[in-house]
């Protein structure tokens, strides 16, 4: 269930979740230049949150790919063949 949650439903919400944190920022922003209020210089900078998003995103891509892994890697793969008439499908032995 939750291979599924990370590989078919994160990928799915992220666009989503990503432009309602943009949308929220920018709409802070907006208020804040209204009242006349300044700010932190690293709020105003998009290369913070660029730099601050690009790592989050690393360090979900690398734990989850280090709790799933790779299934079957160390097995070997047998290629279709053909036996007495027959197809016998590829599987991993």
């Amino acid at each position: 269930m939750i291979r599924k949650l990370l590989t078919i439903g994160l990928p799915l919400a992220a666009p989503f979740i990503i432009y309602l944190i943009w949308w929220w920022a920018a709409k802070r922003k907006t208020l804040a230049d209204i009242d006349g209020r300044k700010l932190p210089a690293w709020q105003e900078l998009p290369w913070a949150w660029l730099i601050i998003s690009s790592c989050g995103f690393l360090a979900i891509t690398l734990i989850s790919l280090a709790t799933l892994g790779i299934e079957g890697a160390d097995r070997d793969y047998v290629p279709p063949q053909f036996r007495d008439g027959k197809i016998v499908p590829g599987r991993l032995d």
